[in-house]
C-alpha cells in the first residue's frame, strides 16, 4: 500500500469512503460522498484503488512507481477540487493491490469509515467478481453502511426513496433527509401492498414518514403488489431512485449479477442501493464510530 501525505489520520470525525478507479467518472461520487459529510460535518476519505495483474509481484509494482504516483496524484487533485465546493475536508490514499473488491472491506475497516460510496459498472475493477476471500463472507459482513451508486447522470433533485421498513430503508431515509437539507431536493416515499392492505400500507407509510421526518414528502402506496413495477411507475418522473438492499449481501449479488429487482438495470435515473450492517449500535449510526 502507498499513502500520500494527506492519509488517513486518527481524527474521531464523521468518516465517508469513497473507492477511485476512473478520473472520468468519479466526480459525481465525491459530490454524494461530500455531500454527507458535510451534514455531519465529517471528512472525505477518496482512496485510489490500483489493481496490479496476479502474474506481476507487488513488490514489482515498485518498478512502476512513478507512473501510479502521477495517475494517483491526477485522479486525488480531481477529487480534492470536487470536494473544495462543499467546503468539506478531503484526505487522500492510494492503494497498489492484487485484488480490488477485498481492498474496499479492508479499506473501509482501516480507515475506520463510517460509510462507503462506491460506484457501479461495468467499467470499475470491482464489477470483475473475482475475490480471494469468498463474496459471501465478505459481503455479510460489512464494516459499515454501504451506498452503491449506478450513476446516471447523477442528479439528487427529485427523490424517490421505496421503503418497506427495516435498517436498510433506515439508512436510505438518511441519505434523502441529507440531501434534502443540503440541496433542497424534493422526496416522494413510495411503500408497495397487496390491495387488500391498502389500509394498512397507507397507516404504515404516514406513521414511518412522520418518525422519518418527512413532513413534506410525497406519500404513494401502491396496491398492485408489484414492487418493480412501483417503482419503474414512479421513477419516471425523478432523478434519483434510493432503493434498500432487501436481504443481505448486496455487493456480492452486484458482482454476481443477482440483484434481486432486475428494474435497478432498467430505469434511466441515477440508483443508489443502500445496506446497512445490522450489528452497529444505535450510538454507531448517529455519532460515528469509536476512535478508543
Amino acid at each position: 500500500m502507498i499513502e500520500d501525505a494527506d492519509g488517513p489520520a486518527d481524527s474521531g470525525e464523521y468518516r465517508v469512503l469513497v473507492p477511485l478507479s476512473n478520473p472520468h467518472t468519479e466526480q459525481h461520487l465525491i459530490e454524494l460522498a461530500s455531500t454527507l459529510a458535510a451534514e455531519r460535518d465529517g471528512v472525505v476519505d477518496a482512496v485510489h484503488i490500483v489493481q496490479v495483474p496476479d502474474q506481476t509481484p507487488l513488490e514489482r509494482a515498485g518498478e512502476h512507481l512513478d507512473r501510479i504516483d502521477e495517475e494517483s496524484a491526477n485522479l486525488l487533485e480531481q477529487a480534492r477540487e470536487h470536494a473544495t465546493a462543499y467546503d468539506v475536508p478531503i484526505e487522500t490514499t492510494t492503494i497498489v493491490s492484487h485484488r480490488s473488491f477485498e481492498e474496499v472491506f479492508d479499506a473501509a475497516r482501516e480507515h475506520d469509515a463510517d460509510q462507503v460510496v462506491i460506484g457501479w459498472g461495468e467499467n470499475r475493477p470491482w464489477a470483475a467478481g473475482r475475490a480471494e476471500q469468498p463474496l459471501d463472507e465478505l459481503a455479510h459482513d460489512l464494516p459499515c453502511d454501504f451506498l452503491v451508486l449506478k450513476d446516471r447522470g447523477y442528479d439528487p433533485g427529485r427523490i424517490l426513496l421505496s421503503t418497506a421498513g427495516g435498517p436498510d430503508s433506515e439508512l436510505g431515509a438518511e441519505v434523502a433527509k441529507t440531501l434534502h437539507s443540503q440541496t433542497g431536493a424534493s422526496v416522494q416515499l413510495l411503500h408497495v401492498v397487496d390491495e387488500d392492505e391498502r389500509e394498512a400500507g397507507e397507516q404504515f407509510l404516514a406513521d414511518w414518514a412522520a418518525e422519518h421526518g418527512f413532513g413534506d414528502a410525497v406519500l404513494t402506496v401502491d396496491t398492485l403488489g408489484d414492487v418493480e413495477g412501483a417503482i419503474a411507475r414512479e421513477a419516471a418522473d425523478e432523478t434519483l431512485v434510493i432503493i434498500g438492499a432487501t436481504e443481505r449481501g448486496l455487493l456480492s449479488r452486484l458482482v454476481r449479477g443477482s440483484l434481486v429487482f432486475d428494474v435497478v438495470d432498467d430505469l434511466d435515473s441515477s440508483v443508489l442501493l443502500a445496506e446497512r450492517p445490522t450489528k452497529r449500535s444505535l450510538r454507531e449510526r448517529l455519532f460515528g464510530r469509536s476512535k478508543e
